[in-house]
């Protein structure tokens, strides 16, 4: 999945630059085409690439190659800690300020964050304001919804996950907490203006989950397109009437720890466990941190003189890796940050026809995604001994003969660490022409051999490849096959692909 370009480097930081808006505004444009990356597969590399830069507003609809059918449980999602907290110093702040009324929300989701931390207070026992603490963060929930609200009509292939959360103590707290108005509120009473907002942007949120009638099952991302997905509505339900099943039960959120390396190492593991677990559990990691007085939110985050914060270490990390992550939140995002979080949805990106793409089908044919109805065969002997021939692709029979069938199975004795023999019903293995040792250009059409277990057998092994092929309902699971030996994928001949008996290749691997 290609990567997206940073904000420009040199170009101040949003809030102020506002009065130079007139002399920079001309400049930003070719600013970014000369100072940013350039080439739009760049990965962060920097600090400044993880932290406090989060970059031009050029993610606003990466979700659109997801597969529909895909578990919200199953994808990687950045996400911003206290998403509006931008007032009230360097012990409170956690996000780059993009502007009042909900503005820096805005400026997050064209930016690629597609998970949001929402902290509100009662007001005239009928409103809410978003603060962290004791702070007012200069934005109503009014705001949020109306900029959710924007944001997906012109998106609709977007989801919002919302983490909503009681700020308040209700019965008093210390010197340091918000209050509500009054104090006295209820727990229902907060339900019921939920309710009342809920009502007020009628299908804004996905139903289920949000009603306040139980908990629903994880979505999938079809369902809750172009929808605000209440993932807890955290101080106020202690009956579990909100939210997703499970949101919180794979979590890392240590909020004060003071130790930059003990929060990444507590980050690390919770991330390893994402990639590990079930694509059906949610795993929640909050990269953020901070304790008074010993450390701010922008030290864990950005890190120290000569320190890296938990963001590059992050950043890096992902760079490195593969595999659902899950929702991250973080503070002071960069553009490196959050591309890495979005590129770990690779497994899950749908993808058109491809020659090098093929459907494994239940009657063990292997038809190509591209030139539909197509199926590999096993073609003509090379002479009479019957022990080898070509590899060619015939029309797909409903009821196929043998020549049609192929399985991949283990080698017998020759260890392929973890490749696989593709063998056709005969038992003979697909097979890279040799060529005296030397690896066979791209296009070289492939042939049915004999297996082998002699240490050039590199050229029958295969690793196997899922992806997913975009149906009309969804998607389908779909493979691409790379040769161990060449690093190039099974294909088709383009020049014969419509006639039966066209040549079944090698060629260059699907991106």
């Amino acid at each position: 999945m290609s990567r997206t370009t940073p904000h420009a480097a040199g170009v101040p930081s949003p809030r102020r630059s506002r009065r130079l808006a007139s002399l920079v505004t001309a400049c930003v444009a070719l600013g970014a085409a000369l100072l940013a990356p350039g080439t739009a597969g760049a990965a962060g590399s920097t600090n400044e690439d993880a932290y406090r830069n989060i970059g031009q507003a050029d993610r606003a609809e990466w979700m659109w190659g997801i597969a529909s059918d895909t578990l919200l449980s199953n994808m990687s999602i950045p996400g911003t800690h206290d998403t509006l907290s931008i007032h009230g110093g360097v012990m409170v702040e956690t996000q780059e300020d993009w502007g009042d009324s909900a503005n820096t929300l805005a400026a997050q989701l064209d930016r690629g964050i597609r998970a949001i931390d929402i902290r509100v207070r009662v007001t005239e026992n009928k409103y809410f304001t978003v603060h962290h603490a004791k702070y007012y963060q200069q934005a109503n929930f009014d705001d949020v919804l109306s900029k959710a609200q924007s944001f997906l009509r012109q998106h609709p292939t977007e989801a919002i996950v919302m983490r909503l959360r009681a700020e308040c103590p209700r019965g008093g707290g210390s010197i340091t907490d918000c209050s509500n108005d009054p104090d006295s509120v209820s727990s229902t009473r907060i339900r019921e203006i939920f309710t009342d907002y809920r009502n007020k942007y009628s299908g804004l949120f996905y139903d289920a989950g949000s009603a306040g009638t139980g908990q629903a099952d994880v979505p999938k991302l079809g369902a809750v397109r172009g929808k605000v997905v209440l993932g807890s509505f955290d101080n106020v339900d202690a009956d579990g009437s909100y939210g997703i099943k499970g949101f919180n039960n794979h979590k890392e959120d240590t909020w004060n720890e003071a130790v930059i390396s003990d929060k990444w190492g507590l980050v690390k593991s919770n991330i390893d466990k994402a990639m590990a677990g079930s694509a059906a559990d949610t795993y929640l990691t909050y990269a953020s941190a901070s304790t008074a007085p010993l450390i701010n939110p922008y030290e864990v985050a950005g890190g120290a003189p000569y320190l890296p914060g938990v963001n590059y270490h992050l950043m890096k990390y992902l760079n490195s890796s593969s595999g659902r992550v899950g929702i991250v939140m973080a503070d002071f995002p960069g553009w490196g940050l959050v591309n890495a979080i979005i590129d770990h949805n690779a497994n899950n990106m749908v993808k058109g026809g491809h020659r090098s793409i093929w459907l494994v089908n239940p009657d063990k044919t292997y038809a190509n995604s591209l030139h539909q109805g197509r199926c590999m065969v096993r073609g003509p002997e090379f002479d009479a001994s019957k022990e080898g021939g070509l590899v060619t692709q015939r029309p797909c029979q409903s009821s196929p003969p043998s020549s049609h069938q192929w399985t991949a199975t283990k080698p017998d004795t020759f260890d392929g660490k973890g490749y696989f023999w593709i063998k056709a019903s005969n038992g003979k293995c697909l097979t890279m022409p040799y060529n005296n040792g030397v690896a066979p250009a791209a296009g070289t059409q492939l042939f049915w051999w004999p297996c082998e277990t002699r240490w050039f057998s590199g050229s029958q092994m295969w690793n196997v490849m899922p992806t997913k092929l975009a149906t009309a309902t969804g998607s389908r699971p779909a493979y691409y096959f790379i040769n161990n030996w060449t690093g190039l994928c099974l294909s088709m001949d383009p020049a014969t692909a419509s006639t039966a008996g066209g040549k079944v290749t090698h060629d260059t691997c699907p991106r």
